[in-house]
């Protein structure tokens, strides 16, 4: 298995949004349906009041110890009882870190909250408050809190804040369907080579796996990734990570083909992500690719091929099978065993 570290190079970045240094969800895979579906106010605004947060020497302070004070430019999703709603969060945070929501004066943010009395919390510790443009889109004609959303998403594209478009485009992808793609495509012409990568991951969060050529091009052409990475600086290395990973994610037979192809690419990693995709497909036509993968140069990789053949077969009682560990002290033997299985027949221990 790989191992990727990713060193950030401002101490802000060490808090993850909304939440205190603490291990939690992927940042930028936020799902927002979800928190639509979830929250009884959805709204974009900046903080205009709000205490600094401080650390205690008390292992499990209590939440909720704070108010914060928004100042709303836009609702999607129902209406507040005032312009300048009122939001509780942690400003009292342990030695060690925990599952404890900052909310810090002067940030704009798309907040996604529920109700708490008068006031009201973050309807998700981790993705409740999302970095947003403070450009408007022109409102459509039905009141369709997505499609209002993608509205202000797609005038977010023309931000002059670079950051503020690419964090546009994410959240475009992670509304899982829009009302149009056209937008999108137009930035795949874009001078800038890490909105195009963020373009193309954002189609095939969104399914569109016509991109899945150019992504192939892209990642042909990328050096190969250093042990570790600092952000923002080796923002567009990281893409080749994030691109894989999403890659792993594809269902639809329809990218099969497109799939097999990647398989053998030289970079282990897109290898493996491309397999986990291939075996979940679970389609006869992957046959052929799997069986040569067993040779692949990675062990894991190789395995994981052998895993995919046993599935294809229908599993069963198979006395041969190696664990992990087992493989990968002699693979080249496994390989031999698993294709003189496959060619007789697969057949199960009795």
């Amino acid at each position: 298995m790989r191992a990727q570290t990713i060193i950030c190079a401002l101490a802000s970045v060490l808090v993850p949004q909304g939440a205190f240094a603490y291990p939690g969800p992927v940042s930028g895979t936020e799902n927002i349906p979800k928190l639509m579906a979830d929250s009884a106010l959805v709204c974009k605004g900046e903080v205009v009041e709000a205490p600094e947060a401080t650390v205690s020497s008390d292992p499990q302070p209590p939440h909720h110890t704070a108010t914060a004070v928004l100042r709303v430019d836009r609702c999607f999703k129902g209406e507040p009882p005032s312009d300048t709603p009122l939001v509780l969060f942690d400003n009292i945070l342990p030695p060690g870190g925990g599952p404890y929501v900052v909310i810090r004066k002067g940030d704009y943010r798309l907040f996604f909250l529920k109700n708490e009395g008068a006031k009201y919390t973050l309807t998700d510790a981790w993705f409740g408050q999302l970095s947003i443009s403070r450009q408007l889109g022109v409102a459509p004609p039905v009141a369709d809190p997505m499609a209002h959303l993608e509205s202000d998403l797609k005038a977010g594209l023309s931000d002059p804040n670079r950051d503020r478009v690419l964090d546009s485009i994410r959240m475009l992808g992670n509304m899982r369907h829009l009302q149009s793609k056209a937008e999108l495509i137009a930035l795949l012409d874009s001078p800038d080579e890490l909105v195009r990568t963020y373009v193309l991951e954002a189609m095939l969060r969104l399914h569109n796996y016509s991109v899945l050529p150019a992504v192939e091009n892209w990642l042909v052409a990328q050096p190969q990734l250093p042990p570790s990475l600092i952000l923002p600086r080796d923002a567009l290395l990281e893409m080749q990570d994030r691109l894989a990973r999403q890659i792993s994610t594809i269902r639809d037979p329809v990218a099969l083909p497109v799939l097999l192809g990647l398989l053998k690419l030289p970079k282990p990693f897109v290898r493996q992500e491309a397999l986990q995709a291939v075996r979940a497909i679970h389609s006869p036509t992957s046959t052929e690719s799997l069986l040569g993968m067993l040779d692949d140069p990675s062990p894991d990789n190789a395995f994981a091929a052998m895993q995919g053949l046993i599935e294809l077969a229908g599993g069963g009682n198979i006395s041969w099978v190696p664990s992990l560990p087992e493989f990968r002290e002699n693979p080249s033997y496994y390989a031999t065993r698993c294709r003189e299985w496959w060619q007789t027949g697969h057949p199960q221990t009795p």
